[in-house]
């Protein structure tokens, strides 16, 4: 069910199973999203996962990357505060602090930056990690993200390539919606994706949310650069990390550096790529499940 709520001075669209907000003494999920923060691509992933716990779950994606037909949408030019990386951070701790049950246990699954937003979130708020029993992180970008494959493009080809992109996905809105349709059907038969990602994908190309995609992941160059060890510390008994044998992304020898962590931490390699819920979300969340549920309602 979707769920529209002011969240940390943003308008959010959330997605939920069974009831989070009065989970009646049931421990909760929470899903962050990875950067695009469009909450649609990880719905399959997030089904799979509360049905198999039978766990109240929120899936949240990040603050701005969602359209409200109704509502001007907030610019970056007087609110960049809302929709960096600390603004991403506010946003979630309010989700939990205020929008959750508060008398819940929690266990967080973080997908890619949504991995660094949680380690950053857990090493500043006792008063969260207190109530956290397991920590999933899942392909994370938790450290020298401009140092990777997809680090180095976005900082050499799309960053200086930024206005050129806007611009073009302004006037791709002045195409009929049918015309965008067909268009984004024939990507999916290129790329062999299913037909129903068409409206989700419809989204990317929206100049107001990608302006946000953009701006974040520019944000995210900049700042993820050294390991948060101290973070990492504080959740490394209660910690899985999932990552991929090929990710563009998380280079395996980045996950060497997590090995000190060892064995409180527990670490599982894949063969899935860094944006599994395209095609595998349903033998990822059965690696989340098997985490979560030996850890249910304990403290």
């Amino acid at each position: 069910m979707e769920v529209f709520k002011t969240i940390g001075g943003v308008k959010s669209r959330i997605q939920i199973w069974d009831d989070p907000f009065y989970s009646g003494g049931k421990d909760v999920i929470i899903c962050i999203t990875g950067n695009p923060g469009i909450i649609d691509f990880y719905y399959e992933f997030c089904s799979e996962l509360s049905n198999s716990t039978g766990l109240p779950l929120c899936l949240i994606g990040q603050a701005g990357h969602d359209i409200f037909p109704d509502q001007l949408q907030i610019s970056i030019k007087h609110n960049g505060h809302l929709f960096d990386l600390t603004g991403q951070i506010n946003h979630k701790v309010d989700l939990i602090n205020n929008v959750i049950d508060k008398e819940c246990n929690i266990h967080l699954i973080g997908h890619s930056i949504g991995a660094w937003l949680i380690i950053e979130i857990l090493k500043n708020h006792p008063e969260i990690l207190r109530r956290v029993l397991s920590v999933n992180l899942l392909f994370p970008t938790i450290k020298e993200m401009a140092a990777t494959t997809n680090g180095c493009y976005i900082n050499n080809v799309i960053r200086k390539c930024n206005k050129l992109i806007m611009y073009l996905l302004v006037l791709l809105q002045i195409l009929p919606t049918f015309i965008h349709k067909k268009l984004i059907r024939l990507y999916l038969i290129f790329v062999g994706l299913p037909m129903h990602y068409t409206n989700r994908l419809l989204k990317y190309t929206d100049p107001n949310i990608m302006e946000k995609v953009l701006f974040l992941a520019y944000k995210e160059m900049d700042k993820v650069r050294k390991l948060n060890v101290e973070g990492m510390q504080k959740i490394k008994q209660i910690c899985n990390v999932i990552y991929g044998e090929r990710d563009g992304w998380v280079p395996l020898y980045y996950m060497t550096e997590l090995e000190q962590f060892q064995p409180q931490l527990q670490m599982i390699k894949v063969p899935y790529p860094h944006d599994f819920v395209l095609r595998y979300s349903k033998e990822v969340a059965k690696l989340v499940k098997e985490f979560i549920t030996p850890r249910l309602m304990k403290k």
